[in-house]
């Protein structure tokens, strides 16, 4: 029988909740044999604690990557966060274009492809839905006329024949 340990990879939720373990005050004799991790990997956690709690927040990633253009990503991340801020709605198309625009003022040569793309929200934790609030570009006018049109419409109507009229 031999005393072979079997490695064990921490995702990174499970880091940060080493780290903030230790920050308590749980010595790391403690630390190590309740998330069964070898010392020297707790010093590295420790040392990476910066990296860790800047990653995205996902459940299931274990390690962090920077991918092979750092600076890109980092001006297209920010971007993509101001245009969320503005309610600016998004696409994939839009970010290959603006990523062209990018690597041209970066004096990069490099073509955005859809996997590309892809391992970039992933690795930023991106998502790109139909963003909640997008009803402030609605004219109120046409929403007062269709109500009353709807009212006089349903006048003709025997009440119980109405169904989930709010």
């Amino acid at each position: 029988m031999s005393s072979f340990k079997k490695y064990k990879c921490l995702t990174i939720s499970e880091k940060k909740k080493v780290i903030e373990s230790v920050e308590e005050g749980e010595r790391k004799v403690v630390v190590v044999k309740a998330f069964e991790i070898p010392l020297s990997s707790l010093s590295t956690i420790l040392k990476n604690k910066g990296k860790i709690f800047s990653a995205s927040s996902s459940r299931v990633r274990k390690r962090i990557s920077k991918g092979n253009f750092p600076r890109l990503e980092q001006c297209l991340v920010s971007w993509m966060r101001q245009c969320r801020g503005q309610n600016i709605p998004m696409g994939g198309s839009l970010l290959k274009e603006k990523t062209k625009a990018f690597d041209k003022e970066l004096g990069i040569e490099f073509s955005a492809c859809e996997g590309w793309l892809t391992h970039l929200k992933k690795r930023n934790g991106i998502v790109l839905k139909k963003m909640c609030g997008e009803s402030s570009s609605v004219d109120i006018n046409v929403c007062s006329k269709w109500r009353n049109s709807l009212s006089e419409l349903i006048k003709e109507y025997e009440p119980r024949n109405l169904f989930q009229y709010v």
